[in-house]
Parts: C-alpha cells; structure tokens; sequence
C-alpha cells in the first residue's frame, strides 16, 4: 500500500493496497528522480528489437508464442515482451483476449541457472514489471544471479492491456480523489450516536461517489473488468511460465501482501507437478478475501495497535532520535487520541501551505496508518506529531491530502482504481437471500472493527465493503469457489510463509493460520519483534539465509515454525558491520537484502 508512487503509465503500489485515490507527492528532489526513472522505463518498454522467439504447442494454448525484445539503452541484462492470451481461459471459443506485460533480469550465473522466478509486489495493483525494472539486480543478487526475474504487470494493471482506466487522464483521476478525500471516513476515537449518525452520512458519500466511479470504469473498460479475479492471475502464470520455461518447468514464485493471495491461489489451483519453490510474505487470508465483502479483510488489522504502542515505546527510550521522546509511551498515545477528538470536534485551519486547507481528524488518523507500514518512516511520523502537538498542522495535510496536478491532463490516469474490480472479483456475490448491506449495515461492520482492532485506524479497509456497487455494473467472471487447504504431501517442496511478529495490515494470525491449513506443505518464518508491512520492512540475516538456502540449496526449514531475530532497530542507523558477518561471497547478497525494504508507505 505504497505511496508516492509511479508507474508506466499506470501507478502501481507494492504491498496491501487501502485504497487511497490520490498519491502523496514526494520532495521536489525525490519526483525529479522518480521522473527520470519513469522515463528510462518508458524507452525500455517501448524499444522492439526483437532477440527470443518461443511458443507452445500440444496444450491449451496452442500457437501462442512469446517474441523477447531488448529493453533498451540503460537496461542491460534486461528483456521485455507482450503476450497474449485467452481472457476467458474456461471458454477457448471466446475470441477475447488480454496482452500482459512481461519483463525479466536475466540470470547472472548461466552455469548454475535453476530457472525463473515470477516476483508479485502486491496489491492489489502493484506493477510487476516496474518492480523488476527497480529491483530486479537486487532480487538476481540475493538468489545468486541462478534465477531469471520476472515481473508482470496482472490483468488490468499499467502495461497490460486492456488495463483498468476509469479516467481520461491523471489530472481527472486527481479531481476525483480530492472530491472524495481519498475515501477517508473523518472519526473521532470517542464514539458517540451522534458520531454513528455522521457516520452513516459519510458512508452514504462514499457508496454514491464509489457508484459513480464504477460506471465511469464500465464505461471505459466495459466487461473486461469482470475477468481480473486472482483466478485468471493464476490461469495467466501458468500459462507465462510454460510459455517462457517450457510446458514442463514448474513455477518459483514470490508475492508479498496481496501477491501471497496470488500465491495460496497458485498452489491450490494448479496441479502439484507444476509447483516449485513458493514464498509468500505478508500473508492474507485466502478464506476472509474471498468472503462477502462486507467481512472485508479487517483481520489484517489485528496487529496494528501493536504496531504503533511500539513506535511509542521505542520513541520514548530513544531520546533525541525522536521528536516525542519527552514524553513517555502512555502519554504520547493519549496526546494522538487527544489530537485525533479535537480535530474532529472542531477543524484547523492550515494556512502554510500553497492551498488554503483544513486539518481533519482524518488527516491524523491516514498519517498513522501511511507511518505503521515501515520503521524507517516513525522519525518523520514523529516529527508531524510533534508539530502538530503544537498547533502546526501543515506537514500533516501536506502529507496525507489528495493533490491535483494540472500537468497531469496529458497524461494517461494510473488505474489506481483497479483495485476494486480485483478484489470484488474474488468475493462472494450479495443475491436475494443475503443482500447488499445498507449505510447502517456498513456503519455498524466499521464500528465493530474499531472496537475490535484499533479505534485510531480499524476503519482502513472500509472501501473493500463496497463491491456491491460494483456487482451492479459487471458481475464476476472469473472467481475462484473452491477451499485452500491442501493434503500433506501435496506439494514436492513445502512453501515458505514469511511474516513479522507485528504488521500493520496483514496479521501474524494470517500467516499462522496459512501454515497451520497447509499442513506439511508449508514451513513459517517469523521475525521475532519484527514491525512492519512484510518481512522485508526490517532486515533480518537470519530470514535472509532462510530465503537463500530455501532459493539457491532447496534447503527446506527443518522446523513447522521457525523464529528469526530482526537486524535493524527503531530510531537507529543500520550496523553495517552486519553485512561482513556472513561469507565474503555472501557480501554483495546482503546489501542487496538491505536495499531490498520498501521504500514507501501505505495507500489510503
């Protein structure tokens, strides 16, 4: 659920996506960069010098090839290729077809290739190929350079095509997300009915404004959005992987946050021979996703207040590395609450900014959830808080506002909408026996979440309840009605599942519960004391040798639950005296592993 993204040209996020319509703007110096990165991007996935030709024959997909072409000037080592296939992959007299984007970093150490591995960001909407396209050096080093990495941009998304545009343009996109606010629902911590009562007018707003937008989407996209379910995903990879590694190679894989739905998805729906070597890290329960969509996914919030007592405490013993730390951890969480009940009791006006704007209790709230993402982010966190504490409230708005930028009328919009159809596609259709919820139904979900999992921040993933609007434009094509527990023994090799102890949005109780269903198949590394979205959020050696043993020997954990201590502290510079720690061969691995964290926060 990152922020300050970018894309080619639609924007994608890696990890869990929350639905924010509008990207925060990154420092001037940070865009500069991002736009020369989006254009060497943009020449390397328009350049077509052609160098691989290969195709299936005997299957299913018979006569489809793959034409592999050089990706450019500044991409060396780097190919790039479109490939076709059946959008309805059940029906082959459907003429119908989809053109995914495909890239791959070409293994470095040929001698001792042991295939490729498909890499998901996550999502829904992250872009596989710009991941590669930024990290694929980094990936090829960790596994040894014995891997191809690829990405693909999944239905819908930035370079595939037909992909999910809603808008014209990016600065109608924008329009759109300053009108809504992004989605945000503006709460108070203390509820009362007159709270409930705001409440429901809110959500009324939000399920009106998501209406329109599912429209515009038809309307631009027509019924193609009713075949972006994980299900196809799969379908396509499978069919990726016998086009690029031939009918009988089995699929690496390797998705974080929504990408490990991608990945429980995989391993269940495709016969046990074509499954390799599978992580998933960060782990969404396939079970809840693809419930109704008003039980959303609010149990990936079960961690969050863990999550943000701990930016308190290690605030409070950190000294002057954080703006808060006069306080103890109590008191800086009750001076939040406090901020968040007088904001929403009466707005601030907020003057130092270009735009004249108000300060919400929203604001506070999407700032705390942006910062729970990554350690890295809690100095900035605290220094808003401290800030604001004091009545400056610009860097918070600043921070979290939708903004419109004029320039963006020339430009294609980043489908950061795709996100909807996605999900929606995977869960259970409302029908004449169970209904679709009301502003009441959905007002008293919201209010249980945040009793049940954090009254700052348990509201996040309210615009995953709404797919009922969308069933009202496009119904599902492509969903996947079956269970994902699996035999012992199913699989050949046990797949890794990797999670922090706290993580904001998909819980270490998903993680549990996927081991615990995959029986014998599966093997769980948890990061002791490991805060963050995802594994890689805080770098740990000892899950870094796990992967690397797991990838490179097929070595598989010995133990059903494996406990890992975390590398990097909150407040502090990294030691890089850990990096010489390891083999000197091992040296160039773990800087790549240390470069490999997200460099970005959440959607919302």
């Amino acid at each position: 659920m990152p922020t300050g993204k970018f894309s080619l040209p639609v924007a994608a996020s890696e990890g869990f996506v929350a639905f924010r319509t509008t990207p925060r703007r990154p420092p001037a110096s940070s865009l500069q960069l991002q736009v020369a990165v989006l254009r060497a991007i943009l020449i390397a996935v328009l350049v077509a010098a052609a160098v691989y030709t290969s195709g299936l024959a005997g299957s299913a997909y018979q006569g489809l090839q793959i034409n592999w072409k050089s990706c450019g000037q500044g991409f060396d080592g780097y190919q790039c290729a479109n490939i076709t296939l059946p959008l309805n992959h059940h029906n082959e007299s459907d003429p119908r077809t989809v053109t995914i984007s495909v890239n791959r970093y070409l293994a470095t150490n040929g001698t001792h290739r042991k295939g490729a591995v498909f890499i998901n960001p996550g999502g829904p909407g992250g872009s596989g190929t710009r991941t590669v396209f930024t990290k694929g050096i980094l990936y090829s080093k960790i596994l040894n350079g014995q891997y191809d990495i690829i990405g693909f941009d999944p239905r819908g998304i930035n370079q595939t095509r037909p992909y999910l545009s809603c808008f014209q343009s990016q600065f109608d996109q924008e329009v759109f997300g300053s009108m809504t606010e992004g989605f945000d629902l503006n709460l108070p911590i203390y509820i009362t009915a007159e709270v409930v009562a705001d409440l429901e007018k809110q959500i009324e707003f939000m399920t009106a404004a998501a209406s329109s937008l599912a429209a515009k989407c038809f309307e631009r996209v027509g019924e193609y959005m009713a075949y972006s379910g994980t299900e196809a995903v799969v379908r396509d990879i499978d069919a990726m992987s016998k086009l690029i590694e031939g009918e009988d190679a089995r699929i690496n894989f390797w998705g974080f946050s929504y990408g490990t739905i991608i990945g429980q998805y995989l391993v269940k729906i495709l016969p046990p021979h074509r499954i390799g070597r599978v992580m998933i890290d960060g782990v969404v329960n396939p079970t809840v996703w693809s419930d109704y969509p008003i039980n959303a996914y609010h149990e990936g919030l079960d961690n969050i207040d863990d999550v943000l007592s701990s930016f308190a405490t290690a605030c409070e013993a950190t000294g002057d590395a954080c703006a808060l730390s006069y306080m103890a951890a109590p008191e800086i969480l009750g001076a939040i609450d406090q901020m968040i009940d007088s904001l929403y009791a009466k707005p601030v006006p907020v003057t130092g900014l270009r735009v004249p704007a108000v300060a919400k209790a929203s604001h506070v709230r999407q700032l705390l959830f942006n910062n729970m993402y990554r350690i890295q982010s809690w100095p900035d966190l605290a220094e808003h808080l401290y800030n604001g504490l004091r009545g400056n409230f610009s860097g918070i708005v600043n921070a979290t506002s939708p903004k419109v930028d004029p320039n963006g009328a020339s430009l294609p919009d980043r489908s950061e909408h795709a996100t909807y159809p996605i999900f929606c596609s995977d869960t259970k259709p409302y029908d004449s026996e169970r209904k679709p919820p009301s502003a009441a139904d959905l007002a008293e979900s919201i209010l249980e979440q945040l009793k049940r999992y954090s009254y700052r921040m348990g509201d996040k993933f309210f615009p995953l309840s709404l797919c009922h609007v969308w069933e009202g434009v496009t119904p599902r094509r492509s969903r996947y009605e079956g269970t994902f527990e699996l035999e012992d023994d199913a699989l050949d090799t046990p797949i890794l599942v990797l999670s922090n102890t706290f993580d904001p949005v998909t819980s270490l109780a998903s993680a549990k519960y996927a081991n615990t269903r995959l029986g014998n198949n599966a093997r769980l590394v948890q990061q002791k004391n490991g805060w963050g979205h995802c594994s890689i959020s805080q770098k740990s050696f000892c899950t870094f040798d796990i992967i690397t043993a797991y990838m490179v020997g097929g070595t598989v954990p010995a133990e059903k639950h494996t406990f890992c201590d975390v590398d990097e502290k909150p407040f502090a510079p990294f030691n890089d005296s850990l990096l010489i720690q390891g083999e000197v061969a091992d040296v160039e691995a773990r800087k790549a592993w240390i470069q490999l964290s997200p460099d970005s926060t959440g959607l919302l």
